[in-house]
């Protein structure tokens, strides 16, 4: 391989999103352009973009990782690349459900939902439970971006690391989410396109379709448990779904990317589109590392290239098997994909802080000018953390995992009865906060102790844990909303339904109410 062409190539890369973001940067003069692109993007910007947000570490190493090492599910583990393919689910039921009705709202931030409808204490827990878990999202993406670095580059992780986020947080601070989603469609393409060529070669390498199919263990392509697995595995395959499955729902850079649609219409279509794209690489990507099994089996990749780590199948691959050019494509698509996934994220942290803590619960004076700085300013700070977070914590991807389980037990909850439910109110909504992230919290750390590796989605029954977590934020945000009605009505703070139960507007909050 020739290393200064890519460089040169990489290189090119990284200068023109610098560029794009230095570009569009003239766009930026509110915080909504800022945080929301305007709400100016059309279906053809929107559902790249929305699809963008599970192209990053999921697609590229996490999916066909879990596939090569587990397969799709794996009965002894109880584990797989379901919990990968849970995006396809979210992008349904987010775009369906979820989007058009918030979209209508004006939001800012997923965190001025809670904000508006149930006060400025829920808003406030809401926004650090979210931007807490999303440090460790950010984190993750950075670790993807230095392992492609070190497989394509030879970089220390280190250096890849600090590279990578400093390029994120220079084209973040500066463009916004214009910069972000200007750049989307582009890398879905280059990925799709590297991910086509990709395909046809390393299975020509395994001897063809034919040999291919007749090679797949049978135990990769396991999609269901065994009838007899046992109620456990069940109960784990269900929960392995709905980490991101459901728990994406309530992720704040996926509704930011469908608050910037025209539309709620635009908004629906693009996320029903992304799901489309989603399933279709990730057949291709789970093929790809079935293949990677197949060639490592035969000796034809060196099982030690991978150097124990079942996450660089794909990356290997592209290194030894795909032409000079296209390997350079295909890796600057890669590392743009995860850079972009990081930045919407820091992008959606930034808008909670600023707006939901800085302006809704500190200084509900501040200009849009000063509000826009803050924004910038905050991002610079969450990277910083994430940077910190990646390069020494050693259980990142648990924290990961863990944070997702946790916005779903808490949050999921609060979003979809305050959305579709007139008698939810604030009592209600922070009782059910608070036992959702109880249940999926303390008896996980009774059972196993409470350490990271105990009260994770590693732990024993843990997914038990994942699953009654949510049931009971259902149940008590429901129980105490109506006990609590005249003690807290529901519209307290002005949040309008129609005869159909659909938000209309929300009037600006004054500072009274007992959550005020």
């Amino acid at each position: 391989m020739n290393t200064t062409i890519v460089y040169i190539g990489v290189g090119l890369y990284f200068a023109a999103m610098l560029t794009v973001g230095y570009i569009v940067k003239s766009k930026i003069k509110t915080s909504e352009a800022y945080l929301v692109a305007g709400r100016s993007f059309s279906l053809m910007m929107n559902a790249p973009a929305l699809t963008a947000c599970f192209l990053g570490g999921s697609l590229v190493l996490s999916l066909p990782g879990l596939a090569y090492g587990m397969g799709v599910w794996n009965d002894d583990t109880m584990w797989g690349g379901a919990v990968s393919l849970g995006g396809v689910i979210c992008l349904l039921l987010a775009g369906v459900f979820y989007m058009p009705k918030l979209w209508r709202l004006k939001l800012l931030s997923l965190g001025d939902f809670f904000y508006l409808r149930f006060g400025r204490t829920t808003g406030f827990v809401v926004s650090i439970i979210t931007v807490i878990t999303f440090v460790f999202w950010v984190a993750v993406q950075i670790l993807v971006f230095a392992k492609i670095c070190t497989v394509f580059l030879g970089w220390p992780l280190v250096t890849s690391a600090i590279v990578g986020i400093t390029i994120i947080t220079i084209y973040t601070t500066m463009g916004g989410l214009w910069a972000v989603m200007a750049t989307d469609a582009i890398q879905v393409g280059l990925v799709s396109l590297g991910v086509v060529i990709l395909f046809p070669i390393v299975l020509g390498l395994a001897g063809g379709w034919e040999n291919f199919m007749a090679n797949i263990p049978a135990d990769r392509t396991q999609v269901l448990p065994a009838w007899d697995a046992g109620g456990e595995v069940w109960l784990a395959w269900l929960a392995c779904w709905a980490i991101i499955g459901i728990g994406g729902i309530v992720s704040p850079d996926l509704m930011q990317r469908a608050f910037a649609a025209k539309t709620p219409a635009v908004a629906l279509n693009s996320a029903i589109i992304a799901a489309i794209i989603k399933t279709a690489l990730s057949i291709v990507m789970i093929g790809i590392a079935f293949i990677g099994y197949i060639l490592v089996q035969d000796g034809i990749i060196p099982e030690d290239s991978l150097k124990g780590d079942m996450e660089l199948i794909v990356p290997v691959m592209v290194r030894d098997f795909l032409p000079l050019p296209v390997m350079i494509i295909f890796m600057g698509a890669c590392l743009s994909a995860v850079m972009g996934a990081a930045s919407s994220a820091l992008l959606a942290m930034s808008g909670m802080m600023s707006k939901n803590i800085v302006k809704d619960f500190i200084k509900p004076d501040i200009n849009d000018g000063q509000l826009l700085r803050v924004s910038r300013v905050c991002v610079v700070i969450f990277a910083i953390m994430s940077l910190w977070a990646a390069l020494n914590l050693k259980y990142v991807f648990l924290l990961l995992a863990f944070g997702f389980d946790l916005i779903m037990s808490s949050l999921l909850a609060c979003m979809t009865l305050g959305m579709f439910w007139r008698k939810a109110n604030s009592y209600g909504a922070i009782a059910g906060i608070i036992a959702g992230a109880v249940v999926r919290i303390i008896p996980a750390g009774i059972a196993n102790g409470f350490t990271l590796v105990g009260i994770c989605s590693s732990a024993p029954g843990w997914y038990v844990y994942t699953l009654l977590g949510p049931v009971v934020a259902f149940m008590v945000t429901w129980a105490v909303s109506l006990v609590t009605q005249k003690q807290c009505p529901s519209n307290e703070y002005g949040f309008h339904f129609d005869e159909n139960d659909t938000p209309l507007t929300i009037e600006t909050l004054t500072t009274g109410g007992s959550n005020g």
